[in-house]
């Protein structure tokens, strides 16, 4: 998994890239419905902060993400969350052990989906200069983050708006978001569906600064 991070990284810092003149930028755009897997790797050091297969309804606004087991090197329970972003709730989901816990979703923004407030930088053929076939067209989007000074940037496929990669940095941290293995469709539904379990759970309120890693994260931009 650290070789595909790797490898996400180096499309932007090492294959060519020619620049397409444009006379008007693009609209904001909606990612489409997603299953994938998504990698989350901190720069400095190359420690991957999380890594595991999703399902995003854009639609709905509802996402479910289940950590991979071949990420950890811990003896906790894998993460699984259920985000209901239209509803402001977050389950934070222990199957093996049939508990939850349900909790406030102050954000709405995610690396799955342009932030409202990203500002389109460029149009970029992504691959082979020469060869058509291996080119990604892609449209490069920026912006900011008030409450943390970051700085995020988004690469999102043109037409579909699949976004492929987002790299987020502070003073203290750079994150790169690597999207792979995308299929723009919802293959298991079932995976919105709240566990038996988790219905009858009480809303918790989260704790400003929580230590939930990959939550924090996750809903970073």
């Amino acid at each position: 998994m650290q070789d595909f991070a790797f490898a996400a990284l180096s499309i932007w810092l090492c294959l060519g890239a020619t620049t397409l003149a444009e006379s008007h930028g693009p609209q904001h755009c909606t990612s489409p419905n997603m299953t994938g897997v998504l990698t989350v790797m901190a720069l400095t050091g190359g420690e991957i902060k999380a890594t595991g297969h999703y399902s995003y309804d854009s639609t709905d606004k509802k996402l479910r993400f289940t950590e991979s087991e071949m990420h950890l090197n811990k003896t906790e329970h894998l993460e699984d969350y259920l985000m209901l972003f239209e509803e402001g709730v977050f389950y934070d989901i222990d199957m093996k052990n049939q508990s939850c816990k349900k909790m406030s979703l102050h954000s709405h923004a995610h690396a799955l989906e342009l932030p409202a407030g990203a500002a389109h930088q460029v149009e970029l053929f992504l691959g082979s200069d020469t060869v058509q076939e291996e080119n990604i067209k892609v449209n490069i989007w920026m912006g900011s983050v008030a409450e943390t000074k970051g700085q995020y940037s988004v690469s999102t496929t043109v037409g579909e708006c699949l976004p492929l990669s987002t790299f987020y940095s502070t003073d203290s941290i750079t994150l790169l978001f690597s999207n792979s293995e995308v299929v723009t469709e919802v293959k298991a539904p079932e995976m919105f569906t709240l566990p038996s379990f988790c219905e009858a759970v009480e809303l918790e309120e989260t704790p400003k600064g929580q230590k939930n890693d990959f939550f924090n994260i996750f809903n970073t931009v």
